[in-house]
């Protein structure tokens, strides 16, 4: 079964390593019964001036009823709809406008581990924000020239330019990127399996990287505004001990929030999650972290929160968004026959 909510607070652009435009995104968001979006570029936000322009666009066309106006697309023919829990399934056109939530998704290195840390609510034009943005920037070209001239030793035929050719202007190439060409020239039957055979520590085109505290990206992200947010906690390869110092270290920074929810989660593992959320009194968040077309990852994607956790929109920077600890989360319930796809 696959529940699907109307919150996403996490996803990718082709700003950074997503395979879609912020525009492209944000037509999928409609299409998928979102009410509320965060994009959350890899250590940029030049996806979100598009996004949310686009939005304003298409909720401009739903409130005058224009038959341009975009349409929900979830329900498949081989789909059965069990339940709909805080709304209905048929809405107005008032209660599909979409909020563009802005974000980033920053990396960090802890005790020799990649971290990325979500920051959401937050004012691009902030110039702290930004001075670390260039920062970044930086790191990501001289990381990513690098991993280029690796595959091409390998073989690969000119794949930083190709990665770039592929992307939005000025996008941040991240390992995402290359894992697609690698996936595109059919050294890979996956994305994922590209990821693994190339790209992961200890491969042949791997570069490391210091990409800089939790306290410095998370000192950003307040400055501009917004709350940090932990992000996949059980995607580290870390033990739960090293989790729970993680954790506390993030908090002492200033973080205040974590991802519970994600596609592909185990039950125990957003479980486990609510439970350090409570604990800590961490405010739970949740993200697809959508990036390519795919089936067992899409936007709002089996992202349902555990009951009485504090969510993430009750913070007070939420509020410039509309949103307060009194909105809940529209979840579909869906069941698809496996004779077709149901994605």
């Amino acid at each position: 079964m696959t529940i699907l909510s109307n919150f996403d607070f996490h996803c990718h652009t082709k700003a950074s390593d997503g395979g879609f435009t912020p525009s492209e995104i944000v037509e999928r968001a409609y299409q998928r019964g979102l009410n509320y979006l965060a994009i959350t570029d890899h250590d940029l936000v030049a996806g979100v001036a598009e996004a949310m322009a686009t939005a304003a666009h298409y909720n401009e066309l739903l409130a005058q009823g224009s038959e341009q106006a975009p349409e929900e697309n979830y329900v498949y023919a081989n789909a059965q709809i069990n339940k709909v829990e805080n709304g209905i399934l048929e809405r107005s056109a008032q209660e599909r406008l979409l909020t563009i939530i802005p974000g980033i998704e920053f990396s960090t290195t802890w005790r020799n581990e990649q971290i990325h840390i979500v920051g959401l609510f937050i004012d691009i034009e902030n110039k702290e924000l930004n001075e670390l943005t260039a920062h970044k920037k930086e790191l990501r070209l001289a990381r990513a020239i690098a991993m280029g001239r690796k595959l091409e030793a390998l073989g690969f035929e000119r794949p930083y330019e190709r990665c770039v050719e592929q992307a939005q202007a000025g996008a941040n190439i991240t390992r995402g990127n290359y894992a697609r060409l690698i996936y595109q020239d059919g050294k890979a039957n996956s994305i994922d399996e590209a990821f693994h055979k190339y790209l992961r520590r200890g491969q042949k085109a791997y570069v490391p990287n210091d990409w800089g505290p939790i306290s410095e990206v998370v000192a950003a992200i307040k400055s501009a505004g917004g709350i940090a947010v932990l992000a996949h906690p059980r995607r580290y390869k870390i033990s739960n001990f090293r989790l729970r110092t993680l954790i506390e270290e993030f908090i002492s920074c200033g973080g205040e929030a974590m991802e519970v929810a994600s596609c592909q989660q185990k039950p125990n593992d957003k479980l486990y999650l609510a439970e350090l959320c409570q604990r800590y009194n961490l405010l739970a968040s949740l993200g697809s972290d959508f990036h390519n077309e795919g089936l067992f990852r899409n936007l709002g994607q089996n992202l349902d929160l555990p009951e009485n956790l504090p969510v993430v929109w009750s913070a007070p920077c939420a509020q410039r968004f509309g949103l307060n600890q009194d909105i809940k989360q529209r979840l579909i319930h869906i069941t698809y026959q496996k004779s077709l796809s149901a994605e």
